[in-house]
């Protein structure tokens, strides 16, 4: 492809590049956006997680004096108490302390003292078990929380004494200053929810917690390494239709144990403005790639334009060479003329004279009208040969005028069907009614007649030539067809050379001065031929020919 067409696909590689520097430049805009924004929630989700695990720890300490508290109380009043006696009054005992539920002392494998409103299955191996440990603090164990109390013994007493209190009031004080209370206190607009996990469940959460479930299977990826100590980033998940964006944080439990407090914040901004990048850069997607396909768009149009000046130009200097051509075979052929047609009219007065005056003898007369026929006949073609050639050069005047196709037609057809049928061929005109064209009549007619000629001088015996006249969106085309021997691309493209005939008594000019009158309205002459299958003239009005539908 020559350069100044090439260089019309520039513009849409250049449309592309400057859509994908705009794309990529929009797209790490809005990223940038969305990665500030989720880094805003990421940094309140997590000092929200350490507001909760310093809380948690203040929690936990409280905790622990509670648990101290409740051991002091328990091991002043097992010393105010002391060794219960085998005959120890256990009615008054309730009555002055409710909250006692066991108070008793091993002696040997019996077991003396007190008992409550709960009475342990097997108080004497519960007292075996709470006398073996250390002692001095208080144990708060599975069992005890199922039978309702905690209990004490002190290790310096003798015997040593154990004491079980009821542990409601213990439990009070632990759901005011634990975890639980101080989760139950957090809310706010943005806060989904706050909960404290391990791998059993659900420790303690914040109201909003009901959209978090209790197993710890939905913890977030990675649930184990922090509990290790490490941290997950955030992620946006879905609780009961509500965005959420959610952290997890390690935490350490007042026993010691490990888990994780999950922090969920609303995450429908965050989902809002992810929605709203999508569909700009969908829209700009779109946008751009419009642009593309406009620039490829116009690139072929500017390319196509291109080409066609290029054609156009071509066609004038080939048009402004036949010009020349026709000039100076116009001025050659005036000449010829000339000097011609004078001694061809001296030529044919001779043979007349010849055929009125001369006499011969009868068994010669058939042999000397025959000379003399050849003779004329010599002379007429040499006179056809000069009128054409003069024709060729001679410039065409045209009398442009509107008529009727099918007349025009008509007209032409009528002396050559006579012709094709003494050589037992046939013509056949089709013409769709209404059509007008506006055309030199004698011009026209002399154009298409040399054209069905030739035709019909291609056929055989038997075969058919046919002329039609219809009208399509590139105006009107006269078509005349026949179904002779056809031609080889060659021989169609050298017979249409002037002096070029393919028939014995053919001057080669009819064609040429076919498509010339052709051309001189506007229009254009196109030819198809194969070998066995005949050979197709179209002429073609199109809009400069001014032909129109009545």
């Amino acid at each position: 492809m020559e350069w100044r067409f090439r260089r019309y696909w520039l513009l849409p590689a250049v449309v592309l590049g400057l859509a994908i520097v705009v794309g990529a430049t929009t797209r790490v805009e809005q990223e940038h956006h969305y990665d500030a924004l989720r880094g805003l929630y990421e940094r309140h989700a997590r000092f929200a997680g350490r507001l909760v695990r310093e809380s948690a720890q203040e929690a936990a300490l409280a905790t622990d004096l509670v648990y101290r508290s409740s051991a002091e109380k328990a091991l002043r009043t097992l010393a105010l108490l002391g060794v219960p006696g085998p005959d120890e009054d256990c009615d008054a005992l309730a009555r002055r302390l409710p909250d006692v539920q066991l108070w008793a002392v091993m002696d040997g494998d019996a077991l003396h003292g007190c008992s409550g409103a709960t009475v342990p299955p097997d108080p004497v191996a519960l007292a075996r078990r709470l006398l073996a440990g250390p002692g001095g603090d208080i144990v708060d164990d599975q069992e005890l929380r199922a039978l309702g109390m905690f209990c004490v013994h002190d290790p310096d007493s003798a015997p040593r004494t154990v004491l079980c209190l009821d542990r409601r009031p213990l439990d009070a004080m632990r759901r005011e200053v634990g975890l639980g209370p101080l989760l139950a206190g957090l809310e706010g607009p943005d806060l989904v929810y706050v909960a404290v996990q391990d791998e059993g469940g659900l420790l303690a959460a914040s109201p909003g917690a009901a959209t978090a479930t209790a197993s710890g299977r939905d913890a977030l990826p990675g649930i184990a390494d922090v509990e290790k100590g490490g941290e997950t980033p955030g992620r946006i998940a879905d609780r009961d239709g509500r965005p959420v964006f959610e952290v997890a944080a390690p935490l350490e439990l007042a026993d010691g144990t490990h888990a994780v407090v999950r922090i969920a914040l609303d995450a429908g901004d965050l989902v809002n403005l992810r929605r709203v990048i999508d569909r700009r850069m969908a829209a700009m997607s779109a946008v751009l790639g419009a642009a593309v396909l406009l620039g490829v768009a116009l690139a072929w149009v500017l390319v196509r334009g291109a080409r066609r000046r290029e054609e156009y130009r071509a066609q004038i200097r080939r048009q402004e060479q036949e010009a020349r051509h026709w000039q100076s075979l116009g001025q050659m052929a005036a000449t010829v003329a000339h000097e011609v047609r004078n001694p061809l009219n001296t030529i044919g007065m001779a043979l007349q004279r010849l055929g009125r005056e001369v006499e011969v003898a009868p068994r010669d007369a058939p042999a000397f009208g025959e000379l003399l026929g050849l003779a004329r006949d010599a002379s007429q073609r040499v006179e056809r040969v000069v009128g054409d050639f003069l024709e060729l050069g001679r410039p065409l005047a045209l009398d442009l005028q509107r008529h009727a196709l099918d007349a025009l037609l008509a007209e032409v057809a009528a002396p050559l069907a006579m012709r094709a049928e003494a050589g037992s061929k046939r013509l056949d005109v089709a013409c769709a009614p209404g059509i007008r064209v506006r055309v030199d009549r004698q011009r026209f007619q002399q154009a298409l007649s040399n054209l069905v000629a030739n035709a019909l001088d291609a056929l055989a015996a038997g075969g058919t030539v046919t002329i039609r006249g219809v009208r399509d969106r590139a105006g009107v085309r006269v078509i005349v067809q026949d179904d002779g021997p056809g031609m080889d691309a060659p021989t169609l493209e050298r017979v249409q050379q002037p002096f070029v005939t393919t028939r014995a008594t053919g001057t080669g000019l009819g064609l040429p001065l076919a498509r010339r009158m052709i051309e001189a309205h506007g229009g254009r002459l196109v030819l198809a031929s194969s070998p066995g299958e005949g050979t197709t003239a179209t002429i073609v009005l199109e809009g400069a020919s001014d032909a129109t539908t009545a």
